[in-house]
C-alpha cells in the first residue's frame, strides 16, 4: 500500500507543523549520534520523537526526503547567516575573522545539526549529501558576488575563485569541528583560516596572474 503523500507546506496547521518540526528534530539527535542516515529506521525516529510512526508519512514521503529537509534546512540558515556576518564586518577588521567567528558561534549553538551535516557532507552518496553540495554551491556563488562587490577579491576569472573558495570551506569546516572539541583554540583556529586563506589566494594568483 502506498504511503500517503505529505501535506504541502501551506496546508500544515499548527498542528502539523508542531509535528514535523518533532520529526526533524529528532532525527538530528539520532543522526547526530549515528554514522548515517542509511543507519535511521521510522520506529525509531517516531520513538524518539514521542509520535505514532504512521504520523511520519503525514510530513514526509519517505526518510530521504526527510534527510533533504534537513540540509535544505541547515544550509538556509548557514547561508543567510554567512550573508549577514560577511555584510557586517564593523565588528572586527578582518572580514575572514567576522565569518568564521560567526560560523564557531553558529556551531556552537547548533552542534547537532552542525555535525550531521559535516558527516553528510564526508560520508558516502546520498541525496542528502547532493543536496547539501548543491547548496554550498550557492552560497560560494553569494560569497564571490559579495566579495567581489566589496573589493576583496583579486581580479581573476570567477570558476577560478569558485574553485579557491571551495577548497576554502571545506578546510574551514574541519577548522569548525577542532574549534567544538576545544573551544580553547578559539583564537589560534581564527589566525590560521586567514593563514590558510592568505596561502591560498597567493597561490592561485601565482598559477593564474592577471
Amino acid at each position: 500500500m502506498a504511503a500517503p503523500a505529505p501535506a504541502s507546506p501551506a496546508a500544515e496547521s499548527p498542528r502539523m507543523a508542531a509535528g514535523k518540526r518533532q520529526l526533524m528534530d529528532a532525527a538530528v539527535r539520532l543522526l547526530a549520534r549515528q554514522q548515517g542516515a542509511e543507519a535511521l529506521s521510522l520506529r525509531e525516529l517516531a520513538r524518539e520523537a514521542g509520535l505514532n510512526h504512521n504520523t511520519f508519512y503525514r510530513h514526509f514521503e519517505n526518510l530521504t526526503a526527510l534527510e533533504t529537509a534537513l540540509m535544505d534546512e541547515f544550509t538556509q540558515r548557514l547561508r543567510e547567516g554567512t550573508s549577514r556576518a560577511r555584510a557586517d564586518v564593523s565588528a572586527h577588521p578582518s572580514v575572514v575573522h567576522r565569518v568564521v567567528g560567526w560560523l564557531f558561534d553558529f556551531a556552537a549553538a547548533h552542534r547537532e545539526p552542525f555535525l550531521v551535516a559535516y558527516r553528510t557532507l564526508h560520508g558516502p552518496p546520498s541525496e542528502g549529501r547532493e543536496r547539501l553540495n548543491a547548496c554550498l554551491d550557492e552560497l560560494r556563488r553569494d560569497m564571490l558576488r559579495e566579495q567581489r562587490e566589496m573589493g576583496l577579491l583579486p581580479p581573476g576569472p570567477d570558476e577560478v575563485w569558485l574553485r579557491v573558495l571551495g577548497v576554502y570551506g571545506r578546510a574551514v569546516y574541519g577548522l569548525v569541528v577542532r574549534f567544538l572539541e576545544d573551544p580553547r583554540q578559539r583564537e589560534a583556529l581564527l589566525a590560521e583560516s586567514a593563514e590558510l586563506l592568505a596561502i591560498i589566494v597567493t597561490g592561485t594568483r601565482a598559477i593564474h596572474p592577471t
